[in-house]
């Protein structure tokens, strides 16, 4: 209660002093073990304790979402999901992609046998409820066997709504910090215009369990690469986290602060990727507005590509076209690259092809998806590209069908030739 008299009162005092898409919403990552957790990790040892990660100097990738994996493991065998995502790789390497950033965490789940986040309802549709297979293996086995580099994408921050959040037991932090929610008020918190509970990377403890998280998926697991997207702090309202801002007693202001604690959980990823494998890959995706990414989400990519020991490569969601009036895709692209300052970040262009169903630009030209990425080609620090999404390439509606598949034949030569 005190916080929220704390959180009131300097809400009056502060309002005194995988995306760029413009309609989007603005909700939309060897550190020691925590102290908090109250028991020790035991890793299981992978098979190749030397893995030489799979990557390309041109990332040619598309982004195969939670959305996209529903209808391919939702209450399928193993042999079932297993063939199914092998038909996804094999569509995306026909394309001449060569890379995919594949969900394994999207609201504080695991697609894969973890010791800090219960196992995902994707499989069975009840979180928790563990399949006799795991989705992470059968997704890098096949990947690899399609020679694409996989990168395993993660929600750092994204829980739960809170009917599931009240099936995570408490063997989890996060099922000890809910069922607690007085005593760790400041660890998960509700967002008013949103049904998800996020966690909040001022606490040291969060951040470290989510640094923990992607650590023993690269112990466990080959992966390429981590990835995670533009969802960093779900809301600019003073609630998230004014408590723990009064009580740390800093002295930057709320913005400056936010800032701060996204920069140390995004150090702590790289750190805990690099601790693991130093070659495997870190990469964020942020929205395309760069502005937004400050005044909405806290997110301080101009650090992060300008200096080492950040990230290796930012994919910034540049879903814009051509003749966009506010961000045109060309000077936006070079605005990107004009950041990236430091040699050993690279510079991927992610592209909505969700656009071609919703905008007149992209409806009316065909092609304008492979003309960007023969645009980008141009652009200094390039590094590759990547398609958002795989159902939008792939499984598209049954209106876009004939659309979508001239694009896709656009989008094949500009890759191939």
């Amino acid at each position: 209660m005190m916080r929220r008299i704390i959180t009131t009162a300097l809400a009056m005092i502060i309002c005194a002093s995988c995306t760029g898409r413009q309609s989007k919403p603005m909700i939309q990552q060897v550190s020691p073990i925590p102290s908090g957790y109250g028991y020790q990790v035991q890793y299981e040892e992978k098979q190749t304790d030397n893995y030489e990660p799979i990557n390309f100097k041109e990332q040619k990738a598309v982004w195969i979402s939670y959305i996209d994996l529903q209808h391919m493991l939702l209450g399928k065998t193993e042999n079932e999901f297993s063939e199914n995502i092998l038909q996804a790789y094999e569509k995306i390497k026909s394309l001449g992609c060569n890379t995919v950033y594949v969900h394994v965490r999207s609201f504080g789940d695991a697609y894969y046998k973890s010791e800090f986040y219960p196992f995902t309802k994707a499989v069975s549709g009840e979180l928790g409820s563990e399949a006799d297979f795991d989705p992470l293996e059968i997704m890098l086995e096949n990947a690899h066997e399609a020679g694409l580099s996989f990168h395993a994408w993660v929600n750092p921050m994204r829980c739960e709504t809170e009917e599931n959040m009240l099936l995570i037991p408490e063997r989890f932090a996060l099922g000890r910090w809910f069922s607690a929610r007085d005593k760790y008020d400041e660890y998960l918190v509700k967002v008013d215009s949103d049904n998800h509970y996020w966690l909040n990377p001022a606490v040291e403890d969060v951040r470290n369990l989510i640094a923990d998280g992607v650590r023993e998926i690269v112990k466990n697991y080959d992966v390429d690469g981590i990835h995670i997207d533009d969802y960093f702090y779900p809301t600019t309202e003073a609630y998230f986290d004014s408590g723990i801002y009064v009580e740390t007693g800093v002295t930057e202001n709320l913005s400056e602060w936010r800032k701060s604690n996204v920069n140390k959980m995004v150090k702590a990823i790289h750190d805990a990727v690099k601790d693991v494998n130093p070659n495997v890959l870190f990469g964020v995706s942020p929205q395309g507005n760069m502005e937004n990414n400050y005044q909405f989400m806290y997110a301080d990519v101009k650090k992060w590509c300008s200096e080492e020991d950040y990230i290796d490569y930012i994919v910034p969601q540049i879903y814009f076209g051509f003749e966009n009036s506010i961000k045109p895709f060309v000077q936006t692209a070079e605005d990107w690259s004009s950041i990236v300052t430091c040699d050993s970040v690279s510079l991927v262009i992610g592209l909505g092809v969700y656009k071609i169903g919703e905008e007149d630009e992209f409806l009316q030209n065909t092609g304008i998806i492979a003309e960007q990425i023969s645009s980008s080609q141009q652009i200094k620090n390039y590094g590759g590209f990547a398609l958002y999404n795989y159902i939008n390439l792939f499984e598209p509606v049954q209106e876009l069908a004939e659309r979508t598949n001239a694009e896709l034949q656009c989008i094949k030569d500009a890759i191939i030739d």
